[in-house]
């Protein structure tokens, strides 16, 4: 089982903090690492705004999966971008989300399972620059069977994750 880890800059009181810390609940995580863009997000002239890949710092010694809002919110109705750290081994349980959600694998190889047996010897590898789409309602786990991976997930708010049973 993996989990969240909340970092010095999040900030639980916020809505989208509540609204993450309750999916990730779903899905049997606790805790969470959550960053608004507010706090590393370079504002420029004309309402753009960069964040380079030095500015999203992990925590490369923790065991647990971490995760950074990168653009809008997922509980709100928009588009959102988010970036998920899954640790050496980390791993989703199975689970499924209420709309579309597609995923591009930054760094590592990603494994994604299609069912809700969490066999990550059954996985598909997904390399680095890989893309996979998760159709709203399809049940899915996914992590890492190797080293550190990181994901970048873009979607349309709002959406639910609700956790289901491992199947045997």
């Amino acid at each position: 089982m993996t989990y969240f880890r909340r970092t010095q800059n999040s900030s639980a009181s916020t809505p989208l903090a509540r609204a993450t810390s309750f999916l990730l609940k779903l899905l049997g995580i606790t805790g969470m690492a959550l960053l608004l863009p507010n706090s590393f997000a370079e504002k420029l002239a004309g309402g753009f705004e960069i964040v380079q890949l030095a500015d999203m710092k992990w925590d490369e010694s923790s065991d647990r999966v971490q995760q950074k809002v990168l653009y809008g919110n997922p509980s709100e109705e928009g588009l959102y971008i988010i970036r998920v750290r899954f640790p050496a081994g980390g791993t989703s349980r199975p689970h499924y989300h209420s709309q579309d959600r597609f995923v591009t694998v930054i760094e590592g190889t990603w494994n994604a399972g299609l069912d809700a047996s969490h066999d990550m010897t059954k996985t598909t590898p997904i390399p680095s620059g890989g893309f996979m789409m998760h159709p709203a309602g399809a049940v899915h786990y996914d992590g890492s069977r190797g080293g550190p991976v990181v994901v970048e997930i873009r979607g349309f708010g709002p959406v639910t994750t609700t956790s289901v049973e491992i199947e045997h």
